[in-house]
């Protein structure tokens, strides 16, 4: 037996009296706590016994004798701990009989006491069968947990959906008069882009429906504009809800951004021939018409030609747009037509004259 014992731990002092520990040697009491407890773990009650016994043990038997004692009892503990209890309290005396193998011959006995004769083949098959079913519900019992997260997760979506069936319901007593308000041109695309908003959020087509009406009426976004407000609307609907539906209401900055990125004025390629035309016959001569994209390669100011915007779009529609174009145009035409551009400082030589003598140098 090992006598590297450490100090006494756990509850081992609930069953170890001080008489007891003081009738184990000094030099054993360290392994004699250690045995009680590692007894104890089996069984309370044994603990106790052993925790009787081992005193006497430790001073009528050397260490084999023991070690033996304390593994018969263990082996009696695994299949009845009542008969371990016994057997730890008349084996110390069994010991001291004339013959050895009593105390071998004893433990027998109670062991086969205790367990009985060996199972029969209906005991073993379902003591087989039930080792199974045990085994099995082990396994279903992670299944189970799962089923349950499952089921969590499915009323929680069930919810959700209720309050999509709730906005879906909206938005189909609402989509009838606003399509009636909707010009047939713009239909098509229209019914396909909140169709779009719809299938991602009711809720937002609720606001999608109604903003798309007036951004399509109001010629303030073109269909393919319109394609893209709503696209660029779906990935903020995607990343936060609430976002997104302020987004399709137009509640957010964002989304008025994206507006006035995407609104589409009157292009000047559209009516640069008849602006060419208007500017010629203010001015009398024949007259260029160029965008602010052309401004690289002529002078921004010059006798035969006028700078104009790409596009119009300080007003809503094109007609109003236009008419901006053409005040535009004959301001430039004007210009041209009282020769704005063609004046040189040459031309008034006096004035030139009086200028050197008041300023001098430092006109240079």
């Amino acid at each position: 037996m090992s006598t590297q014992g450490g100090g006494s731990a756990g509850n081992v002092g609930m069953y170890v009296g001080r008489e007891m520990l003081a009738a184990v040697p000094e030099e054993r009491r360290d392994d004699y706590l250690r045995l009680v407890e590692e007894i104890s773990d089996l069984k309370y009650q044994l603990g106790v016994e052993v925790a009787r016994q081992l005193p006497r043990m430790f001073v009528e038997h050397d260490d084999a004798a023991i070690d033996r004692y304390l593994g018969q009892v263990r082996a009696i503990a695994v299949i009845g701990w009542k008969s371990g209890v016994e057997v730890a309290r008349q084996l110390p005396d069994l010991y001291h009989a004339p013959d050895p193998s009593i105390a071998d011959a004893y433990v027998e006995i109670v062991t086969d006491a205790t367990m009985g004769a060996p199972d029969d083949e209906e005991t073993l098959a379902f003591t087989s069968e039930l080792t199974e079913l045990e085994r099995q519900l082990r396994e279903i019992e992670p299944k189970q947990q799962r089923a349950q997260e499952i089921k969590s997760l499915l009323a929680a979506r069930d919810r959700r959906d209720e309050r999509r069936r709730k906005h879906a319901q909206e938005l189909a007593a609402a989509l009838p008069p606003i399509l009636a308000r909707l010009r047939p041109r713009h239909r098509e695309v229209y019914l396909h882009e909140v169709r779009l908003v719809a299938a991602a959020d009711p809720e937002a087509a609720l606001e999608a429906a109604n903003t798309m009406l007036d951004l399509l009426n109001g010629e303030r976004v073109s269909h393919d504009g319109a394609a893209e407000w709503t696209r660029r609307g779906l990935d903020v609907l995607e990343k936060n809800r609430e976002v997104g539906r302020g987004y399709f209401r137009l509640g957010s900055k964002f989304s008025l951004e994206v507006l006035e990125e995407l609104r589409e004025g009157l292009a000047l390629r559209q009516v640069a021939r008849v602006l060419k035309l208007y500017a010629t016959a203010l001015s009398g001569r024949d007259v260029a018409v160029r965008g602010i994209d052309e401004m690289s390669s002529v002078d921004r100011f010059g006798p035969d030609h006028i700078i104009l915007p790409d596009d119009m779009r300080f007003f809503e529609d094109d007609d109003r747009n236009f008419t901006a174009y053409k005040v535009a145009a004959a301001h430039g035409a004007a210009r041209i037509e009282f020769g704005t551009y063609r004046f040189q400082l040459t031309d008034v030589p006096d004035a030139i004259e009086q200028l050197m003598e008041r300023y001098g140098s430092k006109l240079a």
